[in-house]
């Protein structure tokens, strides 16, 4: 492994390379003016400054480096000792780092590699000591001292984050490695609030409007804010200063359901079950639509809530793209599963999205004599009849129902939550119906259909065939129908 893999693979989650900066250097060599000098020497004077500024800035380095290894110095530190072939003779360990992860002494923490390694996060220990091994055998290709932040186990089970600083003493004539000293320091409050305090920081950025709250008092700290907030009167408790603000820019219709929501102990008992809780509402003032959210901030030792979220999102963009969607799908359905003709949904309907629905009845029917009417009406009578009778079909179901034109002059009818009586009622008072239809200069031919159900709880697929036994029965008569339970 080269000293850029060696590098990667603390990048890559065993750990992260860490660098501080807490010292001033003003002790540089200054840089030449180059107006004090001739035009001609310019050139010269800019490779001059070049160089300076070069060296300038491996000083810097070295400071800063030196400033961080003297800080680890007070902190837990680790001593390797090598034999000119970089095999390890011997392995100690401060007190200091025995306190800091929770050792008593040198018996319960002996100086050995092996206690080292017995200190690392399980998971992570196999790849932090080939990077250690890897770091050793190229230890003439990588600086004097390098820096990373990594996690360590304490004796009680419990995860820490360190930074350290590895440090390469190596013997001035063959410059083979003679010891090395690795030192680190507890960041975990450090890591845990810089990461909390990324949470809230992209929390600003998501919401349009976001606190920070504390559970115990409902004081809050405003994250991300905007100008119709700033219209609401402020008040030290959250849920008062929330509910000022749906009163000066919410909607009327939302206001009541918006402050019933906005109840402290409603809203914990919600976070506790769901992890969040939210409502949309419209804002007047900003003639826009936003969706309010509740969710965890951060726990107590004991696991109970410390901190809660609110953040306001705007979501009028999301709502008009799903009102577009929902027509590009409605204009799709119409031109794909609806019958040019009848107006009703079409075989394709029934074979992409019903067949194997469950429901409660299956109805098949036919228009009794279809051929006369074509023959005696002419085929443009014949598409008026189908229109009308599709349309008396769609009129005589719920809207939770369906009716199909299934082919020609046969339709289907299916109803998802009938009983056998109301079935009769409904199949009878379309017969009667059926009368009312004319055609236009031919008003004394008939209109009659013969029906044929199957009634049960089943698939419709699985009833379609009774359903169509059943209308053979009722063509027998003609303008009949027959009802087969499953």
């Amino acid at each position: 492994m080269d000293k850029e893999s060696v590098a990667s693979s603390i990048d890559n989650s065993v750990g992260q390379f860490n660098a501080e900066s807490s010292i001033i250097v003003d002790d540089e060599v200054p840089l030449f003016d180059m107006s004090a000098y001739p035009e001609d020497m310019h050139k010269l004077i800019a490779e001059c400054n070049k160089r300076i500024d070069e060296a300038n800035s491996k000083y810097r380095t070295a400071k800063y480096r030196e400033d961080m290894f003297a800080k680890g110095l007070k902190a837990g530190m680790y001593y390797c000792t090598f034999d000119r072939d970089e095999n390890m003779l011997s392995f100690e360990f401060n007190d200091e780092t025995r306190q800091m992860l929770g050792y008593d002494g040198l018996e319960d923490l002996p100086n050995e590699f092996d206690s080292w390694v017995k200190t690392l996060v399980p998971e992570e220990r196999d790849a932090i000591v080939k990077l250690f091994w890897d770091s050793v055998r190229l230890h003439r290709e990588l600086p004097d001292i390098t820096h990373a932040t990594y996690r360590m186990q304490k004796k009680d089970g419990s995860i820490i984050w360190v930074t350290g600083a590895g440090r390469f003493i190596r013997r001035p004539d063959d410059g083979s490695l003679e010891v090395y000293m690795g030192c680190y320091r507890d960041i975990t409050a450090q890591q845990e609030l810089e990461e909390h305090l990324k949470i809230i920081e992209a929390i600003g950025k998501i919401f349009n409007f976001s606190l920070f709250i504390d559970v115990s008092d409902m004081s809050y700290r405003i994250i991300s804010n905007n100008k119709y907030v700033d219209m609401a009167p402020k008040d030290p408790d959250a849920m008062i200063f929330l509910k000022n603000n749906v009163a000066s820019t919410v909607a009327e219709s939302f206001r009541s359901r918006l402050y019933e929501w906005l109840d402290k102990d409603k809203i914990l008992a919600a976070i506790e079950e769901h992890g969040t809780t939210s409502m949309e509402f419209y804002s007047e003032e900003a003639q826009r639509w936003f969706e309010g959210i509740f969710m965890v901030g951060d726990r107590n030792e004991d696991g109970s809530l410390a901190h809660i979220v609110y953040g306001c999102q705007d979501t009028t963009e999301a709502k008009l793209q799903n009102l577009a969607q929902q027509k590009k799908i409605s204009e799709f359905e119409t031109e794909v599963y609806i019958d040019s003709l009848s107006k009703v949904r079409n075989r394709r309907f029934l074979d992409d999205k019903l067949i194997y629905e469950p429901c409660k009845a299956v109805v098949m029917a036919d228009i009794d004599l279809f051929k006369n009417i074509n023959d005696t009406a002419g085929h443009q009578g014949g598409d008026q009849i189908i229109q009308r009778v599709a349309e008396l079909l769609e009129n005589s179901v719920r809207k939770e129902d369906v009716v199909i034109r299934y082919g020609g002059d046969e339709f289907m009818m299916v109803f998802f939550d009938i009983t056998k009586k109301s079935l009769e009622n409904k199949l009878s008072g379309i017969k009667s119906e059926l009368r009312n239809i004319k055609i236009e200069n031919h008003e004394d031919l008939p209109i009659t259909m013969s029906f044929g159900a199957a009634f049960g709880t089943e698939l419709v697929s699985n009833m379609i065939k009774t359903a169509d036994k059943a209308l053979y029965e009722s063509k027998k008569v003609r303008n009949t129908y027959t009802i087969s339970e499953l």
